[in-house]
């Protein structure tokens, strides 16, 4: 236990001033008090187990650990984690971690969020039966082999094949070509058994890429099958407590049984069963995109909770006019709280947009299970343009969040090193961001082109159908600003007008250039059209969800809720650093006079959020082990628990014992720096004459 301090009377009096009962928010962010309570039940057993509850102790992750030893404890973890879920019957960390990183950032994390539900979504039912009780019971483990050294998010472009041999009933797994190693899957360099990997089926002719069962590993002594070769990738930036993996196949034999049937299937002649959709492959990428964005608000909301809390405890200069009689907490200072809060609404739009968007995922499920996919092309742009979003959002904040807590930040030790990087990772994971940004434009190319042929669309477009009747500028003032169906209308407005003029931009160009061309010549207004698109959605999806509460919710609570809304769109319209901000005011549709009340509503929206700060990221309900973060843990103890695990580190500890010197650093590189210039006594006497000569006035 570490001793109180000024910076925890701080961190109480800030919580003293708040405004609702962060408890009960906590419920609407995890689904309620049941679960809640679940949750907390949960992360106590494992963080037991774990040996991380007592905080005073330096976590053992910032300690002297190599390759290995990180895996270890990579291994350690995802067995706790996984084990527990099993035990007790839930699922709080087949998604993420019990450091909130996604949970493919385990060695065991891949066979919870992608091999268990790539076989409830595409195997048949007699391989449900005999592959789902062997995974969920962990008599296997698995991983999702896709990525190949020379393709990623280009689906279509993977060279694995699974060439069918009709003689023995056979596919004959294999990599052609060097480019053709699977590179990236987590689990596979030495976690799994299985591997659900995807390979271009060959019978004849290709029938491109589809899921086939692997197993990669013996189950007796864990050595790679024959003709399968596996490794480690190496370090990364983050997720090194997994293995990431690569993989190549030599003429390696499955039976035809293994090709999942749940979509596309082969008969023992070797007739080829289409599947119903040509997007059906795709229902895993879906899943698991819809996880990282829920990932990105828990990470966001991790990285904005350390910033908040080490903001409030943390007393630097007189005040913002330098006038205050003693220092002040830095998140008194303008400059401090609009980024603060900025991420914080941002963290919460993500969580309201991502419950939308897993609304409509599982509805797209329900609806496939009856023959039903016309909604898949809505599903699919929503959720690329969504994991684009939000994970671009949160890696942003993120650092910008690393930032607000100064050199501090930097220091390995304040947790937001390992936030920053393992949140930047999501940008590439499952569908490179920029390349997904294409896939929307291209789903509102089609909207417009069928909108001008006065066919119908998606409701999710009727706003561009409708767009030439809409008024061409905004009439709101003041406070109007900061109704939702004010600022709904200005997206909505913005969002049309972009696709819009990336139709016509397009159109034009494809007179005098090939398609592809003229793609790539306005591109990036394309991806601007694509992400005004999704903002549209976020912004809607904040308001419909917060509007939606049970009646039961606190007023409070609902009131500060309405106003991260509007402080969340006046912010994308008005922060310098918004991207694409210039996009709402380059028609007029919001003028320069309307842009300084945008402003002053966000300077009020800011002192009346401020007093809940605190309160909005208690909400998210961390544990100290889980941010592992000297400098936000929930006392607001920073200083006394930051020089606690300093003292700590191994290298500080070693050189106690050696009256603190770093025997082996000096001896091979200080003193023979120290020695170059002559003996002990000539270097003393050059720095005795040193200090007695004369200062140079400045």
């Amino acid at each position: 236990m570490l001793p109180s301090s000024g910076q925890t009377q701080l961190m109480d009096q800030a919580r003293a001033r708040v405004s609702f009962n962060p408890t009960e928010l906590s419920w609407i962010i995890h689904g309620g008090k049941d679960v809640v309570e679940r949750r907390d039940a949960a992360f106590d057993r494992v963080e037991t187990l774990l040996g991380t509850k007592d905080q005073s102790l330096l976590p053992i992750c910032y300690g002297n650990i190599n390759r290995e030893e990180a895996f270890m404890q990579g291994l350690e973890a995802g067995r706790v984690t996984l084990e527990d879920g099993i035990d007790h019957k839930h699922d709080f960390f087949d998604n993420n971690t019990e450091r909130y990183t996604l949970s493919n950032s385990s060695p065991f994390g891949v066979h919870t969020a992608m091999f268990i539900p790539t076989l409830k979504l595409q195997c048949s039912p007699e391989q449900r039966a005999h592959w789902l009780p062997l995974a969920e019971s962990g008599k296997i483990i698995g991983a999702y082999c896709q990525t190949e050294l020379g393709h990623g998010t280009f689906v279509r472009g993977i060279e694995t094949t699974a060439r069918f041999d009709r003689k023995t009933d056979e596919f004959i797994l294999h990599s052609p070509t060097l480019s053709s190693t699977k590179f990236w899957p987590g689990a596979i360099g030495f976690s799994c058994s299985h591997a659900i990997v995807m390979a271009r089926l060959v019978i004849d002719k290709d029938y491109g890429v589809h899921p086939f069962m692997v197993q990669l590993r013996s189950l007796e002594d864990y050595t790679p099958m024959p003709g399968v070769e596996l490794g480690d990738i190496g370090l990364k930036m983050s997720y090194n407590g997994t293995c990431n993996g690569f993989a190549t196949f030599n003429q390696v034999r499955i039976p035809r049984t293994n090709l999942l049937m749940g979509n596309a299937a082969v008969s023992r002649d070797g007739t080829y069963t289409k599947a119903p959709h040509d997007k059906l492959s795709y229902a895993t990428l879906l899943f698991v995109r819809t996880l990282i964005v829920r990932n990105c608000a828990s990470q966001l909301a991790q990285a904005m909770t350390i910033a908040t809390r080490y903001s409030t405890v943390r007393e630097q200069g007189l005040g913002p006019n330098g006038g205050a009689p003693r220092e002040v907490a830095i998140i008194s200072y303008k400059s401090q709280h609009f980024r603060l809060l900025s991420a914080i609404s941002k963290a919460y739009a993500i969580l309201f947009a991502w419950k939308s968007c897993d609304t409509s995922y599982r509805d797209l499920i329900k609806e496939q299970r009856q023959g039903n996919h016309s909604s898949l092309p809505y599903n699919h742009t929503l959720v690329a343009g969504l994991k684009a979003w939000a994970t671009q959002t949160a890696a942003d904040s993120a650092e910008d969040c690393r930032k607000l807590c100064g050199g501090q930040g930097y220091v390995s030790t304040s947790g937001l090193p390992e936030i920053v990087a393992a949140v930047t990772a999501t940008a590439t994971f499952e569908g490179e961001n920029y390349v997904l940004w294409q896939q929307v434009a291209r789903y509102l190319i089609k909207g417009v082109s069928l909108i001008r042929s006065g066919k119908p669309v998606s409701p999710d477009l009727a706003h561009i159908a409708s767009a030439a009747a809409k008024d061409s500028h905004c009439h709101a003032r003041a406070t109007a600003f900061t109704r939702p169906e004010t600022l709904i209308d200005i997206f909505r407005h913005r969002a049309a007008r972009m696709a819009l003029e990336a139709a016509d931009l397009l159109a034009s160009a494809e007179k005098t250039l090939p398609p592809s061309d003229a793609w790539n010549t306005h591109m990036m207004t394309l991806i601007s059209a694509a992400r005004a698109h999704t903002d549209l959605f976020v912004i809607s999806s904040f308001h419909a969800n917060v509007s939606s509460l049970p009646i039961t919710v606190d007023p409070a609570i609902r009131g500060v809720l309405r106003r991260l809304v509007a402080l969340f769109g006046l912010m994308a319209i008005a922060n310098p650093a918004a991207t694409d901000a210039v996009t709402f005011l380059e028609d007029g549709y919001v003028n320069g006079a309307q842009m300084r009340d945008i402003r002053g509503q966000i300077n009020v929206l800011l002192e009346e959020l401020l007093p809940d700060v605190v309160a909005l990221t208690d909400a998210w309900n961390f544990t100290d082990a889980s941010l592992c973060s000297a400098i936000g843990a929930y006392d607001g103890n920073a200083y006394e628990r930051l020089m606690s695990w300093t003292r700590q580190l191994p290298i500080n500890v070693d050189t106690n014992m050696t009256q603190g010197v770093f025997v082996e650093g000096f001896k091979s590189s200080i003193e023979p720096i120290l020695r170059r210039s002559g003996s002990e006594v000539e270097v003393k006497r050059k720095l005795d004459l040193t200090d007695r000569m004369p200062r140079a006035r400045l």
